[in-house]
C-alpha cells in the first residue's frame, strides 16, 4: 500500500512538473513573432517607401508577418476543410481524427497523420526549426505524444484566431517558400488578401504534400472543393484552372529597389526587425546617387572609381541620404561612409578653431608659409603645398581657406601636439592612434576617418561648436541624445566665416571654382598623400554634405585635387538641396568683434571677426614673425636617439631658441627651472623619456615644446 502511495505521489509530482515545466516553455504569439524572421529585410524612408530589400536567409523564402484579417475567408475556410474540420471546437488533440487515421493505416489505406493544425503549429514555432531551418522530426510515438502536450497548452495560452494566423504565416509550402504570403507573391504575386477561392483551394491542396506534381495536385483540390460549401453541384474546372497557373510559370518575387544597401546592411546587422524606417528621404537619395554616377563617370579617365556621400540636417542630426558607394571598381559593396581613409587637409578648421578658442591665434595672425623643415621620428619632414608654391607670410584666414600646408604645421607646433590630438579626439573619430604616430602630419591629414564622423564634425560646426550624435533610424530621432560643447560658439563662427570666404579661398584655388555656391555656405577640400583620397566637406545654414572619391584599392588617382574631384559633386547636392530654400549666414555670436583691419602687404583693409579680448589695438598688423619667441631644436613632438658610439657622460642636448626673448626669462625643464634662457643652451647628459621644454616671463609661457630621448638600445 505504501509503494503504490510513493508510486502515485511521484506520478503526480512529475506531472506537475511537466505541467509547469511545459506552460512556461510555451510561446506566446508575440514571442513567435519576434522570432519569425522573415528571409529578407526590408529598410523604409521616412515616408515609408522601400529603399532596399536585404536576402538574410538563402535556405527558405519567408516574408513579413501577416496579420489574419489579411488572410481571405476563403482561404481560411479551405485551409480548415483540408487540415483540421473540428479546429474549432478542439483543444489541440482531434480524438475523433486520429481514430479515423488509426482505422484507415490498419485497413492499409494511405497513411494519415491526424495531426491538427495546432499540432502541426507545435512542430512549426520551436526553435531550431523556426530560427535555425532545422527539419520537423516526425513518425515517433514520443515525438506525437510531446505533440500533443504542446498543442495542449497552445490551445491554453492563444486564441484559435492567433493560431490560424500563426500557421498561415509559417506553414511549409512549395520549395523553399514558407507562409502564403511568401508562396502567394512568388507564384501569382499576389498579396493574400488578394487571393479568389480557387487559388486559395489551391494552396490548402498543397500543405500536406507541398511538392506534389500536377496530376496528383488537380485531384486533391476537385476533392477538397467537392467536400466545400462552395460545390453545390457545380464542376471544379474553374478550381483546376488555378491549378494550372501554378505551374505556368516558375515562382519569382518581385524585382526590389536597391537605392540604399550599405546602409541597410549596416542597420540590420545589429537588428532582428524584418522592417527598419529609416531617416532617409527617398527622393533625395535617388538623386545624390544619380549625382555621384554622373561624376564618377566624368572623372573615369583619372583613374577615380569609387565614391560616397551622405547628406545630414544641421539641426535634428538626421542623416537624409546615405550613398554608401558608386562604384566602377571590383568593390561595389564597401561601404564608403564607414571606410577609414586618410583625412587629407579636411582637419585643418578644427586645428585652427581650437588655436582660435584658446586664443593662441586669430584670424588675422600671420604665419609664415615657407620652406621648412620639422625632425619627427628620426626623419625630416618637409610639408609643401598643392601647387608647390610658398606665399611668405599669410594671415591666418587665407592659410586656413585656401588650404596651405606649412602654415597648418606651424598651427600645430604653436597649439601644441597633444591640444590637438585632444580636439581631434573630442570629436569622437573612432579610429584615432597615439598622439606620437602622427605627429605634426595630423595637421596635413595623416588620421584615417570615417565620413560620416568626419561630415558630423563638420555639422559641429554649423551646429555653434556643438556636437551630438547622428541619427539613422525613426528609433533613433525619438530617443535623446546628448549634445557636447566642442568649440566656443565664437571659434564657430570665425572658422565658418572663414571656410565661407571666396577672397581668403582665391589664393589657394582661384575665383572660379565649385566651391562658390550663389547662396551661403562654408566648404573645405581635402586631398590625401600621393592623390588617393579626395574629400570636400561643407555646411550651409541648414545642411551638411560630405563627399568622398578614391578608389578602395588604395591607387593613387592622377593628380585629382578635392576641388575638381568631389568638388562638383558637392556643389551640386547643395544645389539640389536649395533648390527651393535660402541660406544665410549666421548671425555673429555676443562675444565676437567686428574690426577692419589691414596687413602690411595688403592695398585695402578689410572686416575681420575676432573673440573679445584678442582683436589688434592697431589697424595695420605687421610682420613680426622674427619677433615671436619659439624653439628651433628640438622641435615640437621629435625623437631625439642618443648616439651609441659617444660616452654617455659626455652625451648633451643643446637648446636653440629665436625670437624677442624678455630678459630674465627663465628655460624649465620639466617644471625644473634651468636658468636663464639662452640659445644655444646646453643640458648635459640629458635622462631619456618624454620631456617638456617651457621658455616663461614672469609666469607667463611664451613657448613650449613636447620630445622624446631615447636611448641608444631603444
Amino acid at each position: 500500500m505504501q509503494k503504490n502511495t510513493k508510486r502515485l505521489l511521484s506520478i503526480i509530482l512529475g506531472s506537475c512538473i511537466f505541467v509547469t515545466f511545459t506552460w512556461f516553455h510555451t510561446p506566446s504569439k508575440n514571442d513567435v513573432m519576434k522570432m519569425s524572421l522573415g528571409s529578407d529585410r526590408v529598410l523604409l524612408s521616412s515616408a515609408g517607401e522601400s529603399l532596399q530589400t536585404l536576402r538574410t536567409d538563402f535556405k527558405k523564402r519567408r516574408l513579413a508577418w501577416q496579420p489574419l484579417k489579411r488572410f481571405p475567408q476563403s482561404l481560411q475556410q479551405a485551409v480548415i476543410l483540408a487540415e483540421d474540420q473540428r479546429f474549432p471546437y478542439h483543444l489541440g488533440f482531434d480524438p475523433l481524427g486520429f481514430a479515423r487515421a488509426l482505422i484507415a493505416n490498419l485497413r492499409g489505406s494511405r497513411l494519415q497523420g491526424a495531426s491538427t493544425i495546432t499540432m502541426q503549429l507545435s512542430d512549426l514555432i520551436q526553435e531550431d526549426v523556426l530560427l535555425h531551418n532545422h527539419s520537423i522530426k516526425k513518425g515517433s510515438v514520443s515525438h506525437k505524444l510531446l505533440q500533443i502536450a504542446r498543442a495542449f497548452f497552445i490551445e491554453l495560452k492563444w486564441s484559435k484566431d492567433e493560431i490560424l494566423e500563426a500557421y498561415l504565416n509559417l506553414i511549409h509550402l512549395r520549395g523553399e517558400f514558407q507562409g502564403v504570403p511568401a508562396f502567394s507573391t512568388a507564384y501569382l504575386d499576389k498579396d493574400p488578401l488578394a487571393l479568389d477561392p480557387a487559388e486559395s483551394f489551391v494552396i490548402a491542396s498543397l500543405i500536406s504534400s507541398p511538392n506534389q506534381r500536377a496530376k496528383h495536385l488537380r485531384n486533391k483540390v476537385c476533392t477538397l472543393y467537392q467536400r466545400s460549401a462552395l460545390h453545390k453541384g457545380t464542376s471544379c474546372l474553374n478550381i483546376l484552372a488555378s491549378v494550372d497557373q501554378f505551374f505556368k510559370n516558375p515562382p519569382s518575387m518581385p524585382a526590389s529597389p536597391s537605392l540604399a544597401p550599405h546602409l541597410a546592411r549596416r542597420l540590420f546587422k545589429n537588428s532582428d526587425d524584418t522592417f527598419l524606417t529609416s531617416t532617409l528621404d527617398g527622393d533625395l537619395q535617388r538623386k545624390v546617387t544619380a549625382i555621384l554616377e554622373k561624376n564618377i563617370y566624368r572623372l573615369k579617365n583619372s583613374n577615380v572609381r569609387d565614391t560616397a556621400a551622405i547628406v545630414i540636417d544641421n539641426h535634428t542630426g538626421k542623416v537624409l541620404a546615405y550613398v554608401g558607394t558608386v562604384s566602377s571598381s571590383e568593390n561595389p559593396y564597401v561601404d564608403g561612409v564607414t571606410s577609414y581613409r586618410q583625412a587629407g587637409s579636411s582637419l585643418k578648421p578644427f586645428i585652427y578653431g581650437k588655436a582660435i578658442e584658446t586664443k593662441t591665434l586669430t584670424a588675422a595672425s600671420i604665419l609664415l608659409d615657407d620652406p621648412t623643415a620639422i625632425s619627427w621620428g628620426g626623419d625630416v619632414y618637409r610639408p609643401s603645398n598643392y601647387d608647390k608654391h610658398f606665399y611668405g607670410p599669410v594671415a591666418v584666414r587665407e592659410a586656413l581657406a585656401s588650404s596651405l600646408n606649412v602654415p597648418a604645421v606651424k598651427a600645430v607646433t604653436i597649439l601644441g601636439l597633444h591640444e590637438t590630438y585632444s580636439t581631434l579626439q573630442s570629436l569622437q573619430f573612432s579610429n584615432l592612434k597615439e598622439p606620437d604616430y602622427y605627429g605634426v602630419s595630423m595637421a596635413l591629414g595623416a588620421v584615417e576617418v570615417r565620413l560620416d564622423e568626419l561630415a558630423n564634425a563638420y555639422r559641429m560646426l554649423a551646429n555653434g561648436g556643438v556636437w551630438s550624435p547622428l541619427k539613422l533610424t525613426e528609433a533613433d530621432s525619438k530617443n535623446a541624445s546628448t549634445a557636447q560643447r566642442i568649440l566656443s560658439p565664437e571659434a564657430a563662427y570665425i572658422i565658418g566665416s572663414i571656410l565661407s570666404d571666396p577672397d581668403a579661398r582665391s589664393i589657394g584655388f582661384g575665383w572660379d571654382n565649385p566651391l562658390e555656391t550663389p547662396f551661403w555656405t562654408a566648404v573645405k577640400t581635402g586631398t590625401s598623400k600621393d592623390y588617393r583620397d579626395n574629400w570636400c566637406l561643407g555646411y550651409s545654414e541648414h545642411y551638411t554634405v560630405g563627399v568622398w572619391a578614391g578608389n578602395f584599392n588604395a591607387e593613387a588617382m592622377n593628380k585629382v585635387s578635392g576641388v575638381s574631384g568631389v568638388g562638383p559633386s558637392w556643389y551640386e547636392i547643395m544645389s539640389e538641396l536649395h533648390r527651393d530654400k535660402r541660406s544665410s549666414a549666421p548671425a555673429p555670436p555676443a562675444h565676437v568683434v567686428e574690426k577692419e583691419v589691414r596687413h602690411e602687404w595688403a592695398l585695402h583693409p578689410h572686416k575681420e571677426y575676432f573673440i573679445q579680448g584678442t582683436e589688434p589695438q592697431q589697424d595695420v598688423i605687421e610682420t613680426a614673425l622674427q619677433k615671436r619667441v619659439q624653439f628651433i631644436f628640438p622641435a615640437e613632438g621629435s625623437i631625439l636617439v642618443k648616439d651609441p658610439h659617444i660616452a654617455q657622460e659626455h652625451v648633451a642636448l643643446f637648446i636653440r631658441f629665436k625670437g624677442d626673448v624678455p630678459s630674465k626669462s627663465q628655460l624649465l625643464w620639466d617644471g625644473k627651472n634651468l636658468g636663464e634662457a639662452i640659445s644655444p643652451f646646453k643640458v648635459p647628459q640629458p635622462e631619456t623619456g618624454r620631456h617638456e621644454l617651457v621658455i616663461a616671463n614672469n609666469g607667463k609661457i611664451l613657448s613650449k615644446v613636447l620630445f622624446t630621448i631615447r636611448g641608444a638600445e631603444d
